[in-house]
């Protein structure tokens, strides 16, 4: 799992009180942040399990071609 830096709940939590008026204390603030980035996590992975296409690097396509060449 992705672990947050103090900053970016920091900005987190800023931005929830300039955007929706609602303030979080840290904690509070860690939580939903980190919820929101495993969703996204969680999101991600089922993306590059349905897909892996799309996920393949330049350097190994790169490689891949390389190799096939011979």
């Amino acid at each position: 799992m992705v672990q947050l830096s103090r900053e970016s709940v920091l900005k987190w939590q800023k931005l929830f009180k300039e955007e929706y008026g609602k303030e979080f204390t840290y904690e509070e603030a860690y939580e939903a942040a980190h919820n929101l980035v495993g969703f996204f996590d969680l999101l991600l992975k089922i993306d590059i399990r349905n897909n892996p296409q799309k996920y393949i690097r330049k350097k190994d396509e790169k490689e891949k071609r390389a190799k096939s060449n011979y």
